[in-house]
C-alpha cells in the first residue's frame, strides 16, 4: 500500500511539473505573440490572425504534451523487476535501463536526443 502510495505522489509530481512547465511555455508563446502583432502592418485582418496563431498554438501545445508522457509508474515497474530479477544490478546499469526504457516508450524526438547523449555520457563514466 506504502509503495503505491510513493508512486502515485511520483506521477502526481510528474504531471504537475509538465502543466506547469506547458504553462511557463504557453504564456512565453503569448508574450512573443503580443510583440510580433506591434510589427504588424494596419491593413491585416489582426483578429483572424490572431484566431489562427492560438489554434496553432494550442495543437502544438497539445502535441508537446502527448509527447512528453514519460509512463512514470511503467518505468517504476520495469525498474523493479529488473532489479527484483538481477540482486547485483549497479545503479548505473538501473539508469542505463530507465534511458532504454524512456528512449524507447517516448514519442518526442527531442527527448529521444537528450536520453541518447545521456547514454553516451554514461557509458564514459
Amino acid at each position: 500500500m506504502t509503495e503505491e502510495y510513493n508512486i502515485d505522489n511520483v506521477v502526481n509530481e510528474i504531471d504537475q511539473f509538465k502543466q506547469e512547465n506547458i504553462n511557463k511555455l504557453e504564456s512565453s508563446i503569448n508574450h512573443e505573440i503580443e510583440i510580433f502583432k506591434t510589427n504588424l502592418p494596419e491593413d491585416i485582418n489582426k483578429n483572424e490572425l490572431e484566431s489562427t496563431i492560438q489554434k496553432e498554438v494550442d495543437s502544438k501545445l497539445a502535441e508537446f504534451s502527448n509527447e512528453m508522457d514519460l509512463k512514470p509508474k511503467a518505468l517504476y515497474y520495469a525498474l523493479k523487476s529488473e532489479a527484483e530479477l538481477n540482486d547485483d544490478i549497479t545503479e548505473k546499469q538501473l539508469t542505463n535501463s530507465a534511458y532504454d526504457f524512456l528512449e524507447r516508450n517516448t514519442q518526442s524526438k527531442f527527448l529521444k536526443k537528450i536520453l541518447k547523449e545521456l547514454k553516451k555520457e554514461s557509458k564514459n563514466e
